[in-house]
């Protein structure tokens, strides 16, 4: 009786261990995406709401297709995964100015529930020549047991006052990070998704 209750614990354990990856130092900014994709306003295109989406492997993105385009298409068809294929998560932020930042912060598992938190760093400066933007970032969550799953998207504001390079700010914005960021106004943004492996 006692070893079988010690299984069932044991199990339980196991099934809701949590894991979790989080960014330890400002360099590491920008690892957690596997792919980020920015989109600058003076494309025409314009996005004022961010939008979460479960996607199936990015080996099924048609060629030559970006990531924005390819949440378009599947907010317009269902996808459906199974145990053998890799899952992704598609984020697109609302839209940004130039000097602003987003990264993920931290990615966190405990049994079938995934919270990603995403730090949104918006420029307290004075801006000179300026373009708006939004990103698309990609997460890849691999390959999971058959089930259902939920995923929180939390975006925590920030704002900052100064760039690592300030005179790289348009140039070089994927390496350039806030070196002041601190809780900015507001409530954080959450966004939630669920999908199912078959």
């Amino acid at each position: 009786m006692k070893l079988t209750c010690l299984f069932l614990l044991l199990t339980g354990l196991l099934h809701s261990q949590e894991v979790t990856k989080s960014v330890k130092n400002r360099s590491e900014r920008g690892t957690m995406s596997d792919q980020r994709q920015l989109v600058r306003g003076d494309t025409g295109k314009w996005n004022d709401t961010a939008m979460l989406l479960h996607a199936p492997s990015l080996a099924k993105k048609p060629q030559g297709l970006s990531l924005d385009d390819w949440i378009d298409e599947l907010t317009e068809t269902k996808t459906s995964t199974t145990a053998a294929d890799d899952n992704w998560l598609l984020f697109r932020t609302r839209q940004l100015d130039d000097n602003d930042r987003v990264w993920i912060q931290m990615i966190e598992q405990t049994g079938n529930a995934f919270t990603i938190t995403m730090h949104e760093a918006i420029w307290q400066g004075n801006y000179f020549k300026t373009f708006t933007y939004y990103e698309v970032n990609a997460v890849n969550l691999g390959k999971l047991p058959a089930g259902d799953y939920t995923v929180k998207w939390v975006v925590k504001p920030l704002t900052f006052t100064q760039l690592e390079k300030p005179r790289e700010a348009q140039n070089n914005y994927q390496t350039n990070w806030p070196i002041d960021a601190h809780p900015g106004r507001g409530t954080a943004l959450e966004l939630k998704a669920s999908f199912t492996v078959q």
